[in-house]
């Protein structure tokens, strides 16, 4: 009993904080170049980890271009996916069920699309992944989502920022050979000075977590240690 509280607990810690890249076509070719310019932009703000208003994604979601774009777009898929995981998020912490059961299940589909086309797309694994946690689903069957993420992506940099933020967490619950990956990824990202997300996420994890993630700062330099411990710091204080 123990167990499945403190399971349930982490998994309502974490937040699934996915970017991606993505450009919008127009259905009409007299407004395509329109929709290029402007979602252009979008992608550019998304890799930079901001967000849209809930408003303003909800209203992209809902267009005629969304529901218009081929399963095998997986780049706008993939910018409609980042712009619905906020939507899904809000509605879990605001206890409105129907809704966040709806952008759940919108959420899967676009992800099942890439994959149905791409099936080394490593971000739809991850997103897969990132729903069971946010579910509360953290079984074999939802690590081995997270496994094939790592297989189809080991070391791209924009993926693994995003990964760690969803894996570290519930580092502790995964199978010994994927908490090996995850920990060589979280100090592999710190030393190569991506401290920000890696520090989010040592923050939000629970102290047997942290001992984990401790262990793997402890074998980094002095310099790379000091940079996650101010990153640290600037977080809870």
């Amino acid at each position: 009993m123990r167990s499945d509280a403190r399971r349930r607990a982490t998994a309502r810690l974490v937040s699934v904080a996915i970017g991606a890249i993505g450009v919008l076509w127009a259905v009409a070719n007299v407004h395509r170049a329109i929709a290029i310019d402007r979602f252009e932009g979008l992608a550019d703000h998304l890799l930079r980890f901001k967000t849209f208003d809930d408003t303003f994604s909800s209203a992209v979601l809902q267009s005629r271009s969304a529901h218009a774009l081929s399963s095998c777009d997986a780049r706008a898929q993939r910018a409609l996916i980042m712009l619905e995981i906020p939507l899904a998020d809000a509605a879990l912490r605001a206890g409105v069920a129907g809704e966040f059961d709806l952008r759940n299940g919108d959420l899967t589909s676009r992800a099942k699309k890439i994959l149905s086309c791409a099936p080394s797309d490593s971000f739809a694994w991850l997103v897969l992944f990132g729903l069971a946690v946010q579910s509360g689903r953290l079984g074999p069957d939802a690590f081995a989502l997270l496994e094939r993420s790592y297989e189809t992506s080991p070391r791209e940099a924009w993926i693994a920022v995003r990964r760690i933020s969803i894996a570290a967490p519930v580092a502790s619950m995964a199978p010994e050979a994927t908490r090996s990956k995850i920990l060589f990824e979280f100090r592999q990202l710190v030393r190569d000075g991506y401290v920000e997300l890696p520090a989010r996420s040592y923050v939000r994890s629970h102290q047997g977590v942290r001992d984990f993630l401790d262990t793997e700062v402890s074998q980094l330099d002095v310099h790379s240690r000091l940079r996650f411990k101010a990153a640290v710091a600037n977080l809870t204080h």
